[in-house]
C-alpha cells in the first residue's frame, strides 16, 4: 500500500482557494477531499463543508478542530480522516493556518504532510477583494492582511507547495491537481542570506548554484522616503567636519530596514518561485540583504525555509578593518564610484563604518537574531570555505525527486 499524502490547504483571502478546491474535487477522482464540519447555516457552506449545530459540534469526534472570529467552529471528522489514511489515499484537508502544526505533529509518522499554499498576485487579490467588498468594508485593510499571509516557517518541518491562481479558474484547477500529483515540482525553497555590509553576500550568491537570486538592495525606497540620519552629528569625524562626499550623499539612512520596500521584495521572491515552478521546478531561490533580520522584513523572512547569517566578526577589529576597507574601495555598488574615489580618506571612512554602518548592523542585524524566533545558520564571513558551507545548506533544502 502506498504511503498516504496529506495536503493542508491554505492561502490568503482572495486567492481563490475554495474555487480551486471545488474544481479539483471534480477533476481528481482518486484524491480524498475530506468534508469538514462547520457551525454555520447550510446555505453559507461550500461543497466541502457540512453544516452542524453548536451542540452537535460539541459532541463530535474531530481529528482537528479550530475556531474563527470566536463565532464559528470548524472540525475535520476523525473517522473520515482515519478511513482515507487506512486506504493509503492522497488526502486534501481545508484547514486553518493555525491547525497546520497540529496536523503535522499528529500525522507526519503515518503520511507525507505538505502545506499547499494557494497564492495570487497583489493585483489579483485587490481585484477579488474589491469585488466582494460590502458597504463599510475597508478593502485596503483586507488587502494588507491578505498580502501579509505567509506559509509556515522552517520550524514547521514540512514542504510548502505553491499554486499560483492569477489567471482562469480552469488553469488554476489544473495547477492544483498537478501539485497533488507531483508536489516536488511546486516546492521551491527560499534561502535567506543576511550579513553586514561588505561581508560578501553578493559575491557568495554569484558562486552558489541558486536558481534565482533576489537582492534586497534592489528595493530601496527613493532617498527622500528613507529615514534620516544626521551624519554630521552621529559620526566622530577625524577633522570634526562632515566630508564633502557625505554631504553630497545626503542623510538617507540606507542601513535602516524602513528604507526598503519589503512588500515589493517579497513580491519579487514570489515571482521568482513561480517562474521556476512554471519552468518545471527544481532549485532554490536565494534572497540576500543587509537588513533581512530587521523589523518590517517579516514578509520576506516568512518566505525563507532557512536563514544563513554571515558572521562578520563584529568584536574583532582586524576583521572589521577587512570589511570597511573592502567597502571603502568598492565600486559599482548601487551604481556608485567608491568612497575612496570620492575623496574620503581611510580614517574618515573608518569613523563612518564604526559609528554608523557597524552600529546599525548590530542594531538591525545581530541584535535581532533572537527576535527572528527561528534557528539561523552562522557561517564565518572570512572563512575560505564559506561558499561550500552555504552550498551544503542550500543543497539540503532542495526537494528530493519523487
Amino acid at each position: 500500500m502506498p504511503r498516504p499524502k496529506i495536503f493542508l490547504v491554505g492561502g490568503p483571502s482572495g486567492a481563490g482557494k475554495d474555487a480551486l478546491l471545488a474544481g479539483a474535487r471534480e477533476k481528481a477522482a482518486d484524491v480524498a477531499f475530506v468534508v469538514r464540519d462547520v457551525t454555520r447555516a447550510a446555505d453559507q457552506c461550500s461543497a466541502l463543508e457540512r453544516s452542524v449545530s453548536p451542540d452537535e459540534f460539541a459532541t463530535g469526534e474531530y481529528a482537528l478542530r479550530w475556531s474563527a472570529h470566536g463565532t464559528t467552529d470548524y472540525g475535520i471528522p476523525a473517522k473520515a480522516l482515519e478511513d482515507v489514511l487506512a486506504a493509503g489515499s492522497t488526502i486534501v484537508l481545508n484547514v486553518s493556518r493555525g491547525a497546520f502544526a497540529e496536523a503535522r505533529q499528529k500525522y507526519a509518522e503515518r503520511a507525507d504532510v505538505y502545506v499547499l499554499l494557494v497564492t495570487a498576485s497583489r493585483e489579483a487579490l485587490r481585484e477579488r477583494l474589491s469585488s466582494r467588498a460590502r458597504d463599510g468594508d475597508d478593502a485596503e485593510a483586507r488587502l494588507k492582511r491578505a498580502t501579509a499571509y505567509a506559509p509556515p516557517d522552517a520550524n514547521f518541518g514540512a514542504a510548502v507547495v505553491r499554486v499560483r491562481n492569477d489567471n482562469s479558474l480552469e488553469e488554476g484547477v489544473d495547477r492544483f491537481v498537478a501539485a497533488l500529483t507531483r508536489p516536488e515540482k511546486f516546492c521551491v525553497p527560499v534561502l535567506g542570506l543576511v550579513g553586514c555590509s561588505a561581508s560578501g553576500k553578493s559575491t557568495l550568491c554569484a558562486e552558489l548554484p541558486a536558481a534565482a537570486v533576489i537582492a534586497a538592495d534592489d528595493f530601496y525606497l527613493p532617498r527622500d522616503a528613507c529615514p534620516f540620519v544626521d551624519l554630521a552629528a552621529e559620526v566622530r569625524w577625524p577633522s570634526g567636519e562632515l566630508p564633502t562626499a557625505f554631504q553630497i550623499r545626503g542623510g538617507a539612512d540606507l542601513n535602516h530596514p524602513d528604507s526598503v520596500d519589503w512588500a515589493a521584495c517579497a513580491d519579487a521572491v514570489d515571482a521568482a518561485v513561480e517562474k521556476i515552478v512554471d519552468a518545471g521546478g527544481g532549485g532554490v531561490v536565494v534572497v540576500e540583504g543587509l537588513l533581512l533580520l530587521g523589523a518590517g522584513a517579516e514578509r520576506v523572512r516568512d518566505r525563507c525555509a532557512q536563514l544563513v547569517l554571515l558572521d562578520d566578526g563584529y568584536d574583532d577589529p582586524a576583521k572589521q578593518e577587512v570589511l570597511w576597507r573592502r567597502k571603502w574601495t568598492r565600486t559599482g555598488h548601487l551604481a556608485k564610484t567608491s568612497y575612496q574615489q570620492r575623496g574620503v580618506s581611510a580614517d574618515e571612512f573608518a569613523a563612518y563604518w564604526g559609528d554608523c554602518v557597524s552600529a546599525r548592523w548590530k542594531e538591525h542585524g545581530l541584535d535581532r537574531v533572537e527576535a527572528a524566533g527561528r534557528p539561523i545558520h552562522r557561517v564565518d564571513a572570512h572563512a575560505d570555505d564559506r561558499s561550500a558551507q552555504v552550498e551544503r545548506i542550500l543543497r539540503a533544502l532542495e526537494p528530493a525527486p519523487s
